[in-house]
């Protein structure tokens, strides 16, 4: 993460500190998904190619992965302000609107991220019985990967929300203002 400075006030050095080690952790386990991956898929073409032996069963675990490590990425991504974002007239509203428009855009990203996670929960719940073929494991694991990530979006979104721009955040604000 960029350090523009460290906050003063209590809240937002303790908010700056947890959103600080939740981006690390976050991108040292996707790194690591990522990592597995390649090596599954390595090793089964190795394994296919060269030994003759067939390993089904990393195709499911290499999806188990990805599916957490694009949850977990899409943590850090927020806290970055690494999302996808269309800025076509931001840069000419005055302080006040962009604040407004930050909270409206942070609180409408909250109902839509608990609506996902809420279906992601649904999904792993109706999913318990379903088994994948190779492993034998619940499909509620994959539909628990993509809860992880939107539950985890949508508690830093209603932060956001409720506390608006905060420019110490890369991307959070503009570079005209001073941290809180």
């Amino acid at each position: 993460m960029q350090e523009t400075g460290i906050p003063q006030g209590p809240v937002d050095r303790l908010a700056y500190w947890l959103l600080r080690g939740l981006t690390l952790v976050c991108d040292a386990l996707g790194v690591l998904l990522l990592a597995g991956i390649l090596l599954l898929i390595v090793a089964a073409v190795v394994a296919r190619d060269f030994i003759g032996l067939g390993m089904p069963w990393t195709e499911e675990v290499a999806s188990l992965l990805a599916i957490y490590a694009v949850g977990i990425g899409s943590l850090s991504a927020l806290v970055r302000g690494e999302h996808l974002l269309v800025d076509l007239f931001s840069h000419r509203m005055s302080r006040l609107a962009l604040d407004l428009q930050y909270r409206l855009n942070a609180l409408l990203s909250c109902g839509f991220f608990a609506l996902a996670a809420w279906g992601a929960w649904i999904m792993s719940e109706m999913s318990a019985n379903n088994r994948t073929v190779s492993l034998g494991i619940s499909f509620s694991y994959l539909y628990y990967g993509i809860f992880i990530g939107f539950a985890g979006m949508t508690l830093i979104a209603a932060w956001q929300a409720l506390r608006g721009r905060v420019a110490w955040l890369p991307g959070g604000g503009r570079d005209d203002e001073e941290p809180r």
